[in-house]
C-alpha cells in the first residue's frame, strides 16, 4: 500500500513539474515576444531620420531667438541618442538575462520600465520632429504672411495720400506712424533672411497690429477733424453773429459771462487741436461733444430772449388798455360808493378796500408808464421784463 502511494506521489511530482515546466517556457516565450516587440519599437525610433532633420536645420544657419530654440532641441535630441536609447538597450540586456533564468518577476518589472522609457522617448521625439519642422516651416509662413501684411499696408498708404487734407493736424503723426511701420518690415526682412525667423514672426505680428491700429485712427479721424475744423466753428461764428446782431437790437440778457464764454469756446476748439495732433481721439471727441453743449446752451439763451420779446410786445400793446379799463371801472365804483354815502350807512371796511383799490391802481399805473417809457431804450432782459409784467396783469 505504501509502495503504491509512493508510485501515485511520483507521478504527482513529476506531472506539476511537467506543468511549471511548461508554465515557464510559456512565460518565457511571452517575455521574448514582448523583449522583441520592444527592441524592434527601440530600432525604429533609433532610425527615425531625426538626424537629417536637426542638420537641415543646422544648415539654415540660425540666429537670435530661432538659434537658441534649435540649440535647446538639439541638445535634446542629442541626451537621448546617447543616454536614454543606451538605457534601453541595457535594461533590454538584464529583461533577457533574467528571462532565460527564469527569474519572470524580474523579467517582468524590467521589461515595463523599458515599455514606460519607450513611451516617453517616442513623445520627447514627436515633440523634437515638431520643433524642429515649425522652425522650418516659420520662414516660409513669413513669407506667406507678409504678403498679406504689406497688402494692408500700401492700401492704409494710398488711403492717407489720397486723403490727406481729411486728418488736419494728425497728418504728421499719422506719416510718422507709417514711417515706423516701414521700419519694421525692414527689420522683419532682415532677421528673416539672416535665418531668425521666429523673431522675424514677433517683428511681423507687431507691424500688423500697428496696421490695424492705425487703420482703425485713418477711418475715425476725418469725421472728427470735419466737425472740429468747419462744422462747430461755423455753428459758433453764426451764433456769435447772431448774438451781435441781438445787441444791435437793444436785447440784453440775465447771463453776464457771455463774452467770455465765448473766448473761451474759440479757446477749446484751438485746444482740441492738439488732440488731434497727438491722435488722441477719444480726447477730441468728448471736447467736441463740451463745446457743442455749450453752443447749444448759449443758443437756447439767446432764443429765450427772442421768445421774451415777442411777449413783452403784447404785454406792451395790451396792459396799458387793460389798466385804464381796470381804472374806469374803479372810478364809477367810487362814485357809486360816493352817493350811496350820502344816503346809507356804508360799512367803512368797504369803502377803505375802494379806496385801497384806488391807490394800488394809480400806483399801477405809474409803474407801467415808466415801464412804457423805458420800452424804447430798455435796459432789462426780455425774460425779466416778461415775468414782472405777467406779475402785474395777473392784479
Amino acid at each position: 500500500m505504501s509502495g503504491r502511494l509512493v508510485i501515485y506521489l511520483a507521478i504527482a511530482v513529476a506531472i506539476f513539474l511537467v506543468i511549471a515546466y511548461a508554465i515557464a517556457i510559456y512565460v518565457r516565450k511571452r517575455n521574448e515576444s514582448k523583449l522583441a516587440i520592444l527592441e524592434e519599437k527601440k530600432e525604429e525610433l533609433y532610425n527615425l531620420p531625426v538626424n537629417d532633420e536637426v542638420e537641415a536645420v543646422k544648415n539654415m544657419h540660425l540666429i537670435g531667438q530661432s538659434q537658441v530654440t534649435f540649440r535647446e532641441w538639439n541638445q535634446k535630441w542629442v541626451d537621448l541618442s546617447l543616454n536614454s536609447f543606451a538605457d534601453i538597450e541595457n535594461n533590454l540586456f538584464e529583461a533577457e538575462g533574467y528571462n532565460n533564468s527564469f527569474r519572470f518577476f524580474k523579467a517582468s518589472h524590467q521589461i515595463d520600465q523599458i515599455e514606460s522609457q519607450i513611451t516617453l522617448i517616442e513623445e520627447d521625439i514627436a515633440a523634437i520632429r515638431d520643433a524642429l519642422a515649425d522652425l522650418e516651416k516659420q520662414e516660409s509662413k513669413n513669407s506667406g504672411r507678409v504678403l498679406h501684411t504689406l497688402d494692408l499696408f500700401e492700401e492704409l498708404q494710398h488711403r492717407v495720400a489720397d486723403h490727406s487734407e481729411e486728418y488736419g493736424k494728425g497728418l504728421s503723426e499719422i506719416e510718422k506712424q507709417l514711417e515706423n511701420i516701414q521700419s519694421e518690415f525692414s527689420q522683419f526682412v532682415t532677421l528673416n533672411t539672416s535665418g531668425d525667423p521666429v523673431e522675424a514672426a514677433v517683428i511681423l505680428d507687431n507691424a500688423e497690429n500697428h496696421i490695424l491700429t492705425l487703420s482703425h485712427i485713418v477711418d475715425r479721424l476725418p469725421a472728427i477733424v470735419k466737425t472740429l475744423s468747419k462744422e462747430l466753428p461755423d455753428q459758433l461764428e453764426d451764433l456769435e453773429d447772431g448774438y451781435r446782431k441781438l445787441l444791435d437790437a437793444n436785447y440784453h440778457f440775465v447771463e453776464t459771462d457771455i463774452e467770455s464764454r465765448f473766448q473761451l469756446l474759440y479757446e477749446a476748439l484751438k485746444k482740441n487741436h492738439e488732440n488731434i495732433a497727438q491722435l488722441e481721439l477719444d480726447n477730441a471727441e468728448y471736447e467736441n461733444t463740451q463745446v457743442q453743449e455749450e453752443i447749444n446752451a448759449l443758443y437756447d439763451i439767446f432764443t429765450r430772449e427772442i421768445a421774451a420779446q415777442k411777449v413783452v410786445e403784447g404785454l406792451v400793446a395790451t396792459l396799458p388798455t387793460y389798466l385804464k379799463h381796470m381804472k374806469d371801472s374803479n372810478a364809477v365804483l367810487v362814485e357809486d360808493i360816493q352817493r350811496l354815502s350820502n344816503n346809507y350807512l356804508l360799512s367803512e371796511t368797504d369803502v377803505s378796500h375802494v379806496h385801497r383799490l384806488q391807490a394800488e391802481l394809480e400806483s399801477l399805473e405809474e409803474s407801467v408808464l415808466e415801464l412804457t417809457s423805458e420800452e424804447e431804450e430798455q435796459s432789462e432782459p426780455y425774460s425779466s421784463l416778461k415775468n414782472v409784467w405777467k406779475t402785474y396783469k395777473r392784479l
